[in-house]
């Protein structure tokens, strides 16, 4: 079996391309010639504005033909197969509706200062070419799809090889312009490196693509996989699977027997390996000559549901502290994709599985558009989060925020955070109360809460003796090595050093000292990492300015000066980073 399509190069290829993907090719050629001019003039320019606005119209514009082309020829086959006549009318209108379409795409994303500005458009942008994406894999086999599976991994060969062609495609055109800058001094500026890429990955890897594009008409009942994928996905990848689950599983149980709340981690760890899961069932489902197969297809679907519970735990638990957000969302659709998929692995094993995209394309449109929609819930979400917090802490006067410094920090760091993530977002002026023309700086947060938006984090704690020099250009930093003879400065400890008879060790809780007395070494001192923590805690408590002398550690004729102290975390001595000086006698 061929694994490179050697007829790409062949004129007679690609006019059929053409013929049967114009709209699709010619947007991939507009796409790529006015991203291509864009690169020519200053980015401040709004001529360039402009035309990364059509390229990224006819970007759209590839997925949106590639869809409709699709899917006029399953409809083209659904009136074969009904022996009637082909009514060219649904074709037309298909065509005809996609020219307020692209101009409405146009409208989403241009503005004059500066190309997808807005966070909101982005995202609906985004979202309309993955829905697009997924729902091309399956709406040119909405009439006869027994042979879905075999048709998508089809497009899938097509895919990594229009990929893996204009990668090369981009390192050797990119290689002849950097051997013709450096041998014969062409002078080439760098920008001409993101024109090739342009064309590469977009006009090249559009053709490319659909040059062996599989045809809906084309039946795949009887393919079979090449024996390299099938290795790949029998015999790698389900024991890796396999591992996988038992992991989480016992991460499940340990959970469930320590009564532990999950680690905000396991949301990435899981919904990742699941989405995998249920592509990785997909394809699965074309394996049916190996017995254990079988019964592992029958058994997998269920141990991933005590993984989907703990995950949609994990992410409740997130969401009722700080509210939906845009990823928070995406990671509930996911699992909702997931739950469903699996439920019908369980019950519809014998199908064409065409109904995974379908669900998938369905959660993309509602994550992406409506009020529903993924951006509309969390501007409702953050919202109600905001005002609550205020009304809690009397700081409404009216239609306005009144400041106020004294209020809890836990409060303070959800209002900071709030503020942070709408602004981040383009929408800080969607928050119920907060001035139109506001610009997130200390001082205007400061001006309007009350407090500033500069907020120590509490999870972490740390000490330096620089923390209070002063600004008078003195250094005032005075070691009082009365009574001693030696000093000895410990700096990036992270495991064993030594410095002449002495030797320092760190371990997860301790620093232990060791003076070598003929050819052994002894211990003289030991500093409990988490008793220097607690310390630490109640000097930052009580006192203004921490000294030097607050912290050092005397015993048996030797001292300890730590300079530097820094927990990362609350629950973590190993990641403790400390500095300090050994006085010795």
């Amino acid at each position: 079996m061929r694994i490179f399509n050697y007829t790409l190069f062949n004129f007679n290829s690609i006019k059929n391309t053409f013929k049967r993907f114009p709209f699709t090719i010619i947007s991939a050629m507009l796409a790529t010639v006015f991203l291509i001019m864009s690169t020519f003039y200053d980015k401040e320019d709004i001529f360039v504005n402009r035309m990364e606005s059509y390229g990224l119209v006819f970007v759209f514009g590839i997925f949106l033909y590639a869809f409709v082309i699709l899917f006029n020829e399953g409809l083209k086959n659904y009136y074969d197969l009904k022996n009637l006549k082909n009514n060219n009318l649904f074709k037309i209108l298909s065509y005809i509706v996609t020219f307020p379409i692209l101009y409405g795409i146009y409208e989403l994303i241009y503005n004059e200062s500066k190309t997808l500005a807005n966070y909101n458009n982005n995202f609906i942008y985004f979202t309309l070419i993955a829905a697009l994406v997924v729902a091309s894999s399956f709406i040119g086999k909405f009439n006869y799809h027994k042979d879905y599976v075999a048709y998508v991994a089809k497009i899938l060969k097509s895919f990594i090889i229009s990929n893996i062609y204009s990668f090369i495609v981009f390192i050797g055109i990119s290689g002849i312009i950097f051997a013709l800058n450096n041998l014969f001094k062409f002078n080439f500026q760098s920008s001409v490196y993101l024109r090739v890429a342009i064309f590469s990955f977009i006009l090249f890897n559009v053709v490319t693509f659909f040059s062996d594009f599989p045809k809906v008409r084309d039946s795949f009942t009887d393919y079979r996989y090449p024996k390299a994928f099938k290795i790949l996905l029998v015999y790698i990848i389900t024991p890796i699977v396999i591992i996988y689950t038992a992991i989480l599983l016992a991460y499940f149980v340990k959970i469930l027997v320590l009564w532990q709340i999950p680690n905000n981690l396991i949301v990435n760890l899981v919904i990742w390996f699941a989405s995998f899961s249920v592509v990785y069932l997909f394809f699965l489902s074309r394996v049916d000559s190996i017995k254990i197969i079988n019964y592992f297809k029958i058994i997998f679907p269920f141990t991933l549901f005590p993984l989907l519970g703990m995950m949609f735990f994990a992410i409740y638990l997130r969401i009722s502290e700080y509210g939906i957000t845009e990823n928070r969302y995406i990671v509930i659709a996911v699992g909702v994709w997931i739950f469903l998929s699996l439920i019908y692995y369980i019950f519809y094993r014998e199908n064409s599985n065409i109904t995974i995209p379908i669900f998938l394309s369905v959660i993309i449109l509602i994550t992406g558009i409506g009020p529903a929609s993924a951006p509309s819930l969390s501007v409702r979400s953050q919202n109600s989060r905001f005002e609550k917090l205020l009304e809690d802490n009397k700081m409404i006067a009216g239609e306005e925020i009144k400041p106020n410094l004294n209020i809890e920090s836990d409060a303070k760091s959800q209002i900071v955070d709030i503020v942070n993530y709408m602004v981040k977002t383009d929408r800080v002026s969607e928050l119920k109360y907060m001035p139109k023309d506001f610009k997130l700086n200390e001082d205007s947060f400061t001006k309007l809460f009350g407090f500033s938006n500069i907020i120590e984090d509490k999870n972490s704690l740390g000490y330096s003796y620089t923390d209070n020099l002063p600004s008078d250009n003195e250094l005032k930093f005075n070691i009082d090595i009365e009574g001693y003879n030696h000093l000895i400065f410990v700096y990036s400890l992270d495991d064993i050093v030594t410095s002449g008879d002495y030797k320092f060790e760190k371990t997860k809780r301790e620093i232990k000292i060791y003076k070598k007395i003929e050819e052994n070494y002894k211990n003289i001192m030991t500093v409990d990492l988490a008793k220097l923590k607690d310390n630490l805690k109640i000097l930052r408590k009580t006192k203004d300015k921490i000294e030097l002398e607050d912290l050092a550690i005397e015993k048996d004729g030797y001292k300890i000066l730590f300079t530097n102290i820094y927990f990362p975390k609350e629950d973590n001595l190993e990641d403790a980073y400390i500095e300090f000086y050994l006085l010795t006698k």
